[in-house]
């Protein structure tokens, strides 16, 4: 019987044969038909498909119910007249296709057409097999299906293989002039998929092309708005670009764009892998490429994260939007939290950290929006699992995924695989003459197979074994050959990593001097992701130029690795069999490692002192023996340092060393500060605290409590700033440590400042003033006297105010402290302001925004100049109020509730008012007295009380 059968799964899961339609089956049956589809012609494994119909949590029977639904699809399918279609595949089930059954497939055969036709210039073409290929859509994928696990991301990349093909077919349309019908279809998409940047760009397109200008604006100013209140970032630099066109009427001028080029270096005396190199080049070259993610798996040392960086070397040039590279930990005792790495790649892609979401799901669709009109490379190197490296896939076709892995990634929907597995006997042998020497090799080619054979032909051993030879030019190749030849000393195959790598590296370990394996096992030790040499002269207990000798002759033979100038790391396995050694060899393990962690807190110490002075920080004093050790840029140091830093201070605690580890925590909180480095200063604060509190260490208790309420005050969580600074005052006055009990009371006082209660900010603040003078902490005494001089204004005391502001920025010019004198000139603007004095105002707030600029503090810089804005605003000077407004490029995420985004919503107020939007003026300052009273900011609440009644504009209601 001649069958005519089509499958779908474009809309509901539909199958016909003959008129005749598949009769509706239970859900988890119609799970496992869908789940057959959209791998059409690969077989699904049985763990796939309970994975797909009942998530993580099957059922005991889950393997048994999966038999009998297979069945009864089997009988279902019979029934139309499809039988033999569902066939067992080695423990795997496969339905078998007909060419042009499966709707999906026709979308995608059709779909390349029409695009072949665009490469060839035939936009009519196009445009005609764009409409057919749409045909086979009849709604969202599998939208009748419920689904889970990995069936769930398929039907994602049906949705983003559509939302590719929208944009596509877009292009073609404004190629062939119909741009009449590309504006209404467009139009119609983005209100259905309003974070799509790429459709909104070709709306823009469109209408400009038709000389409609004013539509061309108002739908650019429509996404602005989108993207702000969604996701807290400003449009595109391509739709940026795009608007200028629209405004000039000429192609807009070169805008800055940040283009990461994060690639490690490539690595030496690569070998093999030809055929794996060229298909992972060929993917990713693909001018037809649609958001490849492919996977590089394989075992411990095999070398899959030297063929990530040769194909990213090899191929990044054709990813215009630059780079993306980050080590994810997966084969760690702790495998990088994805928002830890969200939150660094969306800074390496431009984002301030102020703008970056706590959230991962919030952090996770800024990414994908940044990318949305990128071309970028990622690599992900050294994946835990699907559930470290999903949420880092970008969600457009644009960017390309390299990901490497010691873990087979069985969720990668789509994705291509190369599973890496040792070399062959002719590359190992090459790979051990690029590094040994090809002459010495050729001379004894039988010796050198031999060698290969004993290493098992595993990259990482090969290398140690050659840089042997490489040092120990007096060796033959047979004398290593001999030596390997000893039973237990090589590898023949890769059963359980840890176990057969450790012949292979107690090989290269033996050869080592008293003075490299003493280095070896201790460096190990260090909980680091890679550390400096200099740190092995502490750990050893010898002078930094030996220390440093030692360290570049293990680099040497490959038992460190390079991770940058002056810098190594270890192989994990390496790292591994260290321990293992230092374990059984080195009884004074902890004093060693109090000596290494010592210095780097010694070095941190110097160059945190050169940094300028700030706010509510209680500085640890000069710890005099510092290492023969230059810091260069401190900042620079610092940033540097960080994860080794962080990890050590986790190290020392877990060890019982709370002083040292608390000490290197607060050591940290400038860097943290200045660089919005927010989680990691509460979830370090938070692990030394509670380490600090089972010692009974009141001191650093107290030192703790003060940093986490410096970060809640800095990040506006002014009841949690209360309860720490209140703790802190307890405990130092516990241990009447005046000095910092003042630092608590600058917090406390600055807390009742904001709140507006004023009385109780006079106190706090004078109380720290008193002592601050007593300590001669110029820096405390100086934002001690801004606080005040901020009190005294609100009270209406602006002789008291100005004198004590005076005071303040007389104290941060000697001190040469940019940031404090930003913040006093900040006050002091608001000061004249209240007295009148335009100018002045405009004087001292902008040298405040040049200032705080400079410091890199650019949410600061923002509310200087939207407080200016809203003073010319209130002036009635609408034109200077809104290029004010104009110069700031920070934007509020929708979750923000900060002081500056409430500061700048009653700005925002004024200018609208001013520039005639009665409306848009009455929301934002509606906003910003809710926001006011949310954060107990009363005093602010009136004034924007008093704003909304001097312009006639009703009070919100409770």
């Amino acid at each position: 019987m001649v069958t005519t059968a089509t499958f779908a799964v474009l809309g509901p899961l539909r199958v016909t044969n003959n008129g005749l339609r598949l009769s509706q089956a239970s859900q988890r049956q119609r799970a496992l038909l869908a789940a057959l589809l959209v791998r059409p012609h690969q077989p699904v494994g049985l763990p796939d498909i309970v994975e797909a119909l009942w998530g993580e949590r099957p059922p005991a029977s889950a393997v048994a119910n999966v038999h009998t639904h297979v069945s009864r699809l089997r009988q279902d399918l019979a029934g139309i007249g499809l039988t033999d279609r569902v066939v067992t595949d080695s423990g795997s089930y496969l339905l078998r296709l007909e060419p042009d059954e499966l709707d999906s497939t026709i979308f995608q055969a059709t779909a390349e057409r029409a695009r072949t036709a665009m490469q060839a210039g035939d936009a009519n073409k196009a445009v005609a097999l764009w409409e057919e290929a749409w045909k086979t859509w009849r709604g969202a994928p599998l939208e009748d299906v419920e689904r889970a696990g990995w069936l769930e991301v398929e039907v994602v990349r049906l949705e983003e293989m559509a939302a590719s093909a929208r944009e596509d077919f877009a292009d073609a349309r404004l190629a062939a002039g119909q741009l009449s019908t590309a504006i209404t279809e467009l139009g119609a998409l983005v209100r259905q998929y309003p974070l799509r940047e790429g459709l909104w760009r070709r709306l823009i397109l469109a209408q400009h092309r038709a000389g409609r200008r004013a539509e061309a604006l108002e739908t650019y100013r429509a996404l602005r708005g989108v993207l702000v209140e969604a996701l807290g970032v400003e449009p595109c630099d391509e739709v940026q670009l795009l608007h200028q066109e629209v405004l000039r009427g000429t192609p807009a001028a070169s805008q800055r764009v940040v283009r990461p080029m994060q690639l490690p270096s490539d690595c030496e005396n690569f070998t093999g892998r030809a055929a794996e190199t060229a298909e992972l080049v060929r993917l990713l070259t693909d001018e037809r490429r649609s958001g490849v993610v492919a996977a590089i798996t394989g075992k411990a040392g095999v070398g899959k994260t030297a063929l990530a960086v040769r194909v990213a070397h090899e191929v990044g040039a054709g990813f215009r939007g630059g780079h993306l590279y980050v080590r994810l930990g997966g084969t760690s005792p702790s495998p990088r939290d994805p928002a830890t790495v969200l939150a660094e790649l969306l800074i390496a892609l431009g984002v301030h950290p102020h703008a970056v979401p706590d959230d991962l799901e919030a952090q996770a669709a800024l990414y994908r929006s940044q990318l949305a009109a990128r071309q970028v490379l990622i690599v992900l190197d050294d994946a835990a699992g699907m559930a470290q490296v999903r949420p880092l896939l970008p969600g457009s076709a644009g960017s390309a995924v390299l990901i490497t892995s010691r873990v087979q990634l069985v969720e990668t929907a789509g994705a291509y695989t190369v599973r890496l597995d040792v070399l062959g006997a002719q590359d190992a042998v090459r790979l051990l003459a690029s590094i040994a020497g090809p002459d010495r090799v050729s001379a004894d080619p039988g010796a050198a197979a031999e060698v290969a054979r004993y290493c098992g032909n595993l990259p990482l051993a090969l290398r140690i074994a050659g840089s042997r030879l490489a040092r120990r030019a007096h060796w033959t190749v047979g004398r290593l050959a001999d030596r390997l030849a000893g039973e237990g000393t090589r590898l023949n195959e890769l059963r359980i990593d840890d176990l057969e790598a450790r012949a292979s590296l107690a090989l290269s370990y033996q050869t080592l001097t008293d003075d490299q394996q003493r280095a070896f096992r201790l460096l190990s030790l260090l909980d680091v992701p890679d550390f400096p040499g200099w740190v092995a002269g502490p750990l050893l207990d010898v002078e930094v130029p030996d220390a440093e000798e030692i360290t570049d002759s293990l680099a040497d033979v490959h038992l460190l690795e390079s991770a940058g100038p002056g810098r190594y790391r270890f192989h994990e396995l390496l790292r591994v069999f260290g321990r293992e050694r230092a374990l059984e060899q080195e009884e004074a393990r902890t004093e060693a490692l109090r000596r290494a962690f010592t210095a780097w807190l010694d070095l941190a110490v110097r160059a945190e002192a050169d940094l300028p002075c700030r706010f509510l920080k209680v500085r640890l004093p000069d710890r005099g023996s510092v290492p023969n050790q230059a810091t260069g840029d401190p900042l620079t140091f610092l940033e540097t340092e960080r994860d080794a830093l962080v990890a050590v201070a986790g190290q020392a605690i877990a060890l019982g060393l709370t002083t040292l580890g608390c000490e290197v925590t607060g050591v940290l909180t400038t860097l943290f500060d200045l660089h919005g480095h927010y989680d990691l200063w509460r979830r370090t604060h938070t692990l030394a605290l509670e380490a600090a509190e089972r010692a009974g260490d009141g001191h650093h208790q107290a030192v703790l409590r003060q940093g986490l309420g410096a970060l809640a005050f800095y990040r506006d969580h002014f009841h949690e700033a209360s309860a720490h600074f209140e703790a802190a005052q307890r405990l130092f006055a516990d241990l009447d440590e005046a000095h910092g009990h003042a630092y608590a009371d600058l917090g406390l006082g600055s807390v009742h400042m904001f709140h507006g209660r004023h009385d109780d900010a006079v106190v706090e603040l004078s109380r720290a003033l008193q002592v601050f003078r007593d300590c001669e902490d110029d820096c405390g005494e100086a934002f001690s006297l801004q606080g005040l001089g901020v009190v005294r204004r609100n009270q209406g005391r602006l002789d008291d105010a100005e004198r004590l502001l005076d005071d303040s920025l007389a104290i941060f010019g000697e001190l040469g402290c940019a940031y404090g004198r930003a913040c006093t000139l900040f006050s002091m603007g608001l000061h004249h302001n209240a007295r009148g004095d335009l100018k002045a105002t405009e004087r001292a707030l902008m040298e405040a925004v040049e200032l705080f600029g400079a410091a890199s503090c650019p949410r600061d810089e923002a509310l200087a100049l939207h407080v200016l804005a809203a003073v010319h605003a209130q002036q009635g000077d609408a034109d200077r109020a809104a290029e004010l407004m104009a110069r700031s490029q920070v934007a509020f995420s929708p979750a923000d509730e900060s002081v500056g985004k409430a500061e700048t919503l009653y700005s925002l107020g004024w200018v609208a008012h001013r520039t005639g939007r009665a409306d848009h003026a009455a929301a934002c300052f509606d906003q910003a007295w809710r926001l006011f009273g949310k954060l107990d900011m009363q005093m602010h609440r009136e004034w924007t009380e008093q704003a909304l009644e001097q312009l006639g504009l009703s009070v919100p209601s409770t």
